[in-house]
């Protein structure tokens, strides 16, 4: 009796694409050894309530602009606490001039990168520009967007409808009659 093999499953684009922004917020945080960025806060060390910090990563540019690759630049990511991110007066979603000043004032070159690259829009529908960009977050290095530009080019998609000759709905219609004329006009 022959067994069957089962087929691998493919994973969904938007399940990849989550998984990359663990990985994306992973690489963000290990760079700079899980510390809060901002007031210095360190993953291991215990709060006021006995509770280990934890350590965010937020994203200057937002990622849910559509199609923009820079949401999985670890560059476009800061390492704060939930106190420096989200909750305290001046964080970093309370407070988004602060955010902007400082990453000027901290990291100039990965600002002007932002900044410039910001406008970039690349197919993250497709798998193999998807592949590349965790090849890229698994070794923690910035994307390289001219190969991900190459790459898509290289592996387009066809996300084209096919189109139908005239209207479908003539096309399933009964002729008309004379009678059908008629009752229409009267």
């Amino acid at each position: 009796m022959k067994t069957k093999t089962k087929k691998p499953k493919i994973k969904k684009v938007s399940t990849i694409r989550r998984r990359l922004l663990r990985e994306w917020s992973e690489a963000v945080r290990s760079r700079v050894d899980f510390t809060c960025e901002l007031c210095g806060k360190k993953k291991a060390n215990l709060n006021e309530k006995g509770v280990h910090e934890k350590i965010d990563a937020h994203h200057f540019l937002a990622k849910e602009i559509k199609d923009c690759p820079l949401k999985f630049d670890i560059r476009n990511g800061v390492a704060v606490c939930p106190f420096c991110h989200k909750f305290g007066i001046p964080s970093f979603h309370r407070d988004p001039v602060r955010t902007i000043t400082w990453l000027i004032q901290n990291r100039p070159d990965d600002y002007a990168f932002i900044r410039d690259h910001a406008d970039i829009r690349i197919d993250l529908e497709n798998r193999q520009v998807l592949e590349e960009i965790e090849k890229r977050l698994l070794a923690k290095e910035p994307l390289n967007l001219e190969k991900l530009k190459e790459i898509e080019e290289r592996f387009r998609r066809n996300t084209k409808k096919p189109e139908l000759e005239g209207n479908i709905f003539d096309q399933l219609s009964e002729p008309k009659t004379d009678l059908d004329e008629l009752s229409l006009s009267s």
